[in-house]
């Protein structure tokens, strides 16, 4: 179970491409593919493994001026789906 503390990054493999406003994520391991919305491309971008769940969703919280705890669901929400989908791995802990 993923939790705000995580950082994420596409899995190795996956592939992005734009189009028409949308972000199509290719996941060649399990021969599929996820279409995302602006807002999802905008958050999949964010997660490149350099900050946490929690500063992805400060970021966006700040950006669209919406409430942090709605963020903070919506980012934990789709990075465990994408996760479950294979398109998202956790980056491991520094040691």
């Amino acid at each position: 179970m993923l939790t705000l503390d995580d950082r994420m990054m596409p899995a190795p493999g996956v592939v992005t491409r734009e189009n028409d406003g949308e972000l199509i994520v290719v996941i060649p391991q399990r021969g599929r593919f996820i279409v995302l919305n602006g807002t999802g491309a905008n958050i999949f971008k964010l997660l490149d493994g350099r900050m946490t769940l929690a500063q992805v969703a400060r970021h966006l919280a700040e950006t669209y001026n919406v409430p942090l705890e709605r963020t903070q669901q919506d980012v934990l929400n789709f990075a465990t789906n994408l996760y479950q989908r294979g398109a998202l791995q956790m980056v491991p802990l520094a040691a």
